[in-house]
């Protein structure tokens, strides 16, 4: 399955969905490049809320969590954006809330959700 990013622009935010898998050999890069693409489109379209919606398959390495949520600001991930994300699938979701702890220390409005519904809720709060 190839990894695709789709996007939908709403009125007060930005909706972002992510197919794909998790490949261990280039997950660092590959994560690196799909959030500056989200970045990207945050800023092309003017929205500083952001619903990403992840159906991946696979969790990310330790150290490449650390190297997302570092480079955060790097990657163009400012402190006035606010990212609701929903993970259905119940294992990765619990594997990533280490990013989402992490996220809120370094200063970050982000949550992590198992439905769209709750996500886009607390987004639009």
């Amino acid at each position: 399955m190839k990894n695709r990013i789709e996007h939908e622009v709403f009125k007060d935010y930005l909706e972002v969905r992510l197919y794909g898998v998790i490949d261990p050999e280039v997950e660092k890069e590959e994560a690196m490049a799909r959030w500056t693409k989200i970045v990207a489109l945050c800023e092309r379209e003017n929205r500083k809320k952001a619903l990403v919606i992840s159906y991946f398959k696979g969790v990310y390495k330790i150290n490449t969590s650390f190297t997302l949520v570092e480079n955060a600001n790097n990657l163009g991930w400012n402190l006035d954006y606010k990212l609701a994300m929903a993970v259905p699938d119940e294992d990765r979701f619990n594997r990533l809330l280490f990013i989402e702890n992490a996220m809120i220390q370094y200063g970050y409005d982000m949550k992590l959700f198992r439905s769209k519904r709750e996500a886009k809720k607390w987004l639009l709060s």
